[in-house]
């Protein structure tokens, strides 16, 4: 007997709904570069995984591009990116590294910054 409440689901709808295995080898992050693989199937997806692929029609982006542009959270759109890249249909690739500042820049700026 239930004390009157409904009982709340653990998994939120959109998680239930996805229908994605995802591979313990594919590592996705937060800057890693999105885009759909040339010979990708893009039929039967769920509604995530279409808005995804409609998403990246206009070209690639970051997850958290991604999870801005669908409104769910990034941690939701990284399960779906790794899914969909472990069935082809999207490929990933890590972002251009970008060189560092100087060390010595950054010092003269926060004596800079102290001395306001």
């Amino acid at each position: 007997m239930t004390s009157g409440r409904q009982r709340r689901r653990v998994v939120p709808d959109y998680m239930a709904a996805a229908r994605l295995t995802v591979p313990e080898h594919i590592h996705v992050e937060r800057t890693t570069l999105v885009y759909i693989a040339p010979d990708a199937a893009t039929n039967g997806l769920d509604p995530p995984g279409s808005h995804l692929l409609t998403l990246l029609g206009e070209g690639p982006l970051s997850v958290y591009e991604c999870a801005a542009h669908l409104g769910l959270p990034y941690c939701v759109v990284r399960l779906l990116v790794a899914g969909l890249v472990g069935s082809g249909t999207l490929l990933t690739r890590d972002p251009p590294a970008t060189d560092l500042p100087d060390i010595e820049i950054l010092e003269l700026v926060l004596s800079g910054l102290r001395a306001l």
